[in-house]
């Protein structure tokens, strides 16, 4: 085959685009990104205003391990593109009747946090977190680092046993308690299985390596927020010959014959391509991009979505020394709250919510002698019965009303700056079916083979990466899901009877303006 059999165009520039479209440069693709906003990053994007800076999306680093294996794949040192500070302590909790615990990775201050809580924890603390390194290995090794191309794969002896031993088959709920008595410490060691956007009741106890992730490893957070990723993976494509267009939002994945033949953008320009990699929300992608006749998807109505959230984005008049880097305030009935959210489709009447203030640990991210706040509130994705017009302020109200409860009373009056994010705005902005701030949900029928694949099931040539694509939603699996579709384009290409050209060597490194 021609040197045509190595086109391919990237649709969207985030996270999983972005290192996808690095990885298949290397591998001797030429690749092109097609974006429809003005920069990189997706909904891992940023938001600047009158000097203050806040992450739109992501606020931590988890699984730094997943980080370096993909610039070490390129054939680069992680710490010349990105430096990570690690969030020490990890965060604070605060509980309902006034009661609160700091999470640290430093054993001995975390025993006596538990021990003040439920006497005697602190030993089954050790034990959950065992479990956890356990679930943390099988998972990366075996789940979520691999394709699976089918049912039999998944259900295959040996991975049933991995699958019974990382505890996949059980709710994370109730696998925590059997650890702790304490409803607090239930509540603080499950909520975690927001990150996915997704119930602790109903995810699948395996997702017990995140409370290990942020203990065991640690909470990172980079220099310059986490939109420094973006900008690092951007920086690395261009070094690696990626092109990138930016303001040219892809109006149609065109197909022929069975098989994707290029893009058309808005305005009518047509760009061929051998192949296409689409990293739009893959729902999204199946209803607005692509051609039903040609690209059904029959399980749309059958698929869970992730929640979605409300958010403050706030620039204080002065610091706010009180807080933590990273805050989490529970509301009264933890498990009714999540019938709520997922079932209901309803803000639940006490909210829970997190607080980020990222100047804390990067003071460039705010004027001098000021904070930037970030709030968000977990709330159901889009929905009939939610009119975020009239129930946007009605949940800011009560967040303002907690805060002044936990001793913050005069925080509203010291707002400098304000911005709001709603579900409506996840979805008109990023492209995200029902405003899903997470994409797709992961329950156990919605993770390995029983999540969409990342290549189209009936149309060749047509891939996928991304949150919503296998393996699943959160930053580190979407650089995970960069590896496995390239891996997939790799071997296609093979098939095709393309010859590939690897690069060995490292490219001089350029610089990418923020």
């Amino acid at each position: 085959m021609s040197a045509q059999g190595k086109r391919v165009v990237v649709v969207g520039a985030g996270v999983g685009g972005l290192a996808a479209a690095a990885r298949l440069a290397r591998q001797g693709f030429d690749v092109q990104v097609f974006e429809k906003t003005r920069g990189p990053g997706g909904r891992c994007n940023q938001l600047q205003v009158d000097g203050f800076t806040w992450d739109i999306g992501p606020t931590i680093v988890l699984m730094p391990e997943v980080f370096e294996e993909t610039f070490r794949a390129l054939g680069r040192r992680i710490e010349d593109y990105l430096t990570l500070m690690r969030c020490d302590p990890n965060y604070r909790v605060h509980f309902r009747d006034g009661s609160d615990v700091t999470f640290t990775s430093e054993l001995c201050t975390m025993g006596r946090e538990l021990e003040r809580v439920e006497p005697g924890s602190f030993q089954r603390y050790l034990a959950f977190l065992a479990q956890g390194r356990t679930q943390y290995r099988i998972s990366l090794d075996h789940f979520v680092g691999r394709n699976f191309d089918g049912i039999s794969d998944y259900f295959s002896p040996s991975v049933l046993a991995k699958i019974f031993k990382a505890r996949a088959h059980r709710r994370m709920y109730a696998d925590v308690s059997r650890f702790f008595e304490d409803d607090r410490l239930r509540a603080a060691m499950t909520f975690q299985t927001m990150y996915l956007g997704v119930s602790p009741f109903e995810s699948p106890a395996v997702y017990g390596l995140l409370p290990f992730t942020e203990l065991g490893v640690g909470i990172w957070f980079p220099k310059g927020g986490l939109y420094a990723i973006p900008l690092a993976l951007e920086r690395l494509a261009r070094e690696e010959g990626v092109r990138l267009h930016y303001g040219a939002p892809v109006e149609r994945i065109l197909t022929e014959g069975g098989r994707t033949t290029g893009v058309r953008l808005v305005g009518g320009e047509v760009v061929p391509a051998d192949a296409v990699l689409c990293n739009a929300d893959l729902p999204y992608a199946y209803e607005k991009l692509l051609d039903p006749k040609d690209a059904p998807f029959k399980r749309d109505k059958k698929l869970r979505f992730t929640s979605s959230g409300y958010m403050l984005y706030l620039g204080m008049k002065k610091k706010v020394p009180e807080l933590l880097h990273h805050n989490v305030m529970f509301g009264r009935d933890y498990a009714g709250s999540f019938d709520d959210i997922f079932q209901r489709f309803r803000v639940p009447e006490d909210p829970s919510f997190y607080v980020n203030v990222p100047s804390h640990t990067d003071p460039s991210l705010a004027p001098e002698g000021k904070d930037s706040l970030y709030v968000l509130v977990p709330v159901p994705h889009q929905h009939a019965n939610l009119d975020w017009k009239t129930e946007g302020p009605k949940v800011r109200a009560k967040v303002f009303q907690r805060l002044g409860e936990l001793g913050f009373p005069n925080l509203e009056a010291d707002i400098e700056v304000e911005r709001v994010f709603t579900p409506d705005d996840w979805a008109g902005t990023y492209n995200l079916a029902r405003g899903s701030a997470f994409g797709l949900a992961q329950n156990f029928f919605q993770v390995g083979p029983f999540r969409p694949a990342n290549v189209d099931p009936k149309v060749k040539n047509l891939f996928f990466v991304g949150a919503s694509t296998q393996p699943g939603t959160g930053l580190p699996t979407v650089l995970i899901s960069a590896r496995l579709v390239t891996e997939r384009l790799v071997t296609w290409a093979r098939k095709q009877g393309v010859t590939l050209s690897p690069r060995t060597e490292t490219p001089v490194p350029v610089e990418v303006a923020a």
